[in-house]
């Protein structure tokens, strides 16, 4: 009517029924987003089905430039992104001769004399299995099987009992089957980065499902030994039980503070190993379970599970040909981060100059304690 006949007085009814209605709106909208996440459940997925839309759309990667021209297709840019991988999964140069001789001797001598059939261990029981299944997510996506954490939380109990069997024969036999040391390689773009590069994209490594399984059965055992016999330095906190990076935040704010209250300069250096996790070097680890008197049977699966693992990059449904990982731990691994945490127990362990979290190594000393401060620069050269 307004638009009629322009009668002030409508205009201002007009006016306050549009505020009515769109006010109206906006409470229909956020009681129903609010009664959406009353309904999202950690358990069956709906977390997903929430956040999903709230998330960017992953852009396609674009023509990649490498060394042999540039890649177009999804299968080019698959193998570019492969070769590239390739070389960050190399071990980098051992600079000590007397060092590599120690270890191969170390490794060789555990290899040959090792039993082939190890009897002397804790044997996985179906109830761990299950247990362990019934925490997996739904919405993980599938290794390179193709078998998703859907199926194997579907699966009756005879077949439990069959994984429960399979691998009381891999804890036997020291022997991870080759089948699940493959990994699905999906890349996504560093923040920031140039996307023509292959270098830019961070590798995400999907593992077999049923792998993991047999994994989180034999770190369970890691776990218990290195526990029961103090084996990890108390000071590191990465991916330990009850631990985290805010304790060491802690930790830090403690000792400047104390700084503060004596009177005294607190300096600190940050460490960052580039490529940790891919550049661990295999036998170097091993020497250094054997060192730890590690139990020989997970000594031996754990050799096992390092030996001739591989990769293979997909971009969209294109899937690049397979090449060997020759250093590091396994990437998207639950039991990579422990062997990283084992493989760097050779750092010095001052307890009142060092703290530990995975990769970042914190060192702190006082301008009033000389002797510590001189241990300190002994310990850097």
């Amino acid at each position: 009517m307004f638009q009629t006949y322009r009668v002030p007085v409508l205009k201002r009814k007009l006016n306050k029924l549009n505020k009515q209605i769109k006010k109206l709106d906006q409470k229909i909208e956020t009681d129903a987003f609010t009664n959406e996440l009353l309904n999202v459940n950690a358990t069956d997925g709906t977390v997903w089905k929430f956040v999903t839309p709230f998330k960017k759309k992953t852009k396609s990667i674009p023509s990649l430039n490498g060394p042999g021209g540039i890649a177009n297709t999804d299968l080019e840019k698959a193998n570019f992104l492969t070769e590239s991988l390739e070389t960050q999964f190399t071990l980098n140069n051992i600079t000590n001769p007397d060092t590599e001789e120690l270890v191969a001797d170390s490794v060789m001598r555990f290899r040959t004399e090792a039993n082939s059939v190890c009897k002397d261990f804790d044997p996985p029981l179906p109830s761990e299995v299950l247990d362990f299944i019934k925490s997996l997510r739904i919405n993980k996506a599938p290794g390179i099987d193709g078998i998703n954490n859907k199926m194997i939380k579907n699966l009756p109990l005879h077949t439990i009992l069959t994984i429960t069997t399979i691998i009381h024969k891999i804890m036997t036999l020291g022997h991870f089957p080759t089948r699940w040391k493959t990994a699905t390689v999906v890349p996504i773009l560093k923040p920031g980065k140039d996307p023509t590069v292959t270098t830019s994209y961070r590798p995400i490594s999907l593992l077999p499902s049923l792998s993991k399984i047999a994994e989180h059965l034999i770190l369970k055992r890691l776990n218990n030994y290195l526990k029961e016999n103090n084996v990890l330095c108390p000071k590191q906190f990465g991916f330990r039980e009850k631990l985290s990076t805010s304790h060491q935040l802690i930790r830090v704010v403690e000792y400047v503070t104390e700084g503060f209250a004596n009177k005294q300069k607190t300096g600190a250096v940050f460490l960052d190993i580039q490529k940790a996790f891919d550049r661990v070097w295999k036998d170097g680890l091993i020497h250094k379970l054997i060192h730890y008197k590690t139990p020989s049977y997970l000594i031996k699966l754990i050799d096992s599970y390092l030996l001739e693992r591989k990769f293979a990059v997909r971009v969209k449904n294109e899937l690049s040909s397979t090449k060997n990982i020759n250093a590091g731990v396994a990437q998207g691994s639950k039991i990579g981060p422990t062997l990283f945490a084992l493989y760097i127990r050779f750092a010095p362990l001052d307890s009142q100059t060092i703290q530990y979290f995975i990769m970042h190594v914190r060192r702190r000393h006082s301008n009033t304690c000389p002797e510590q401060k001189s241990q300190l620069y002994s310990n850097c050269s």
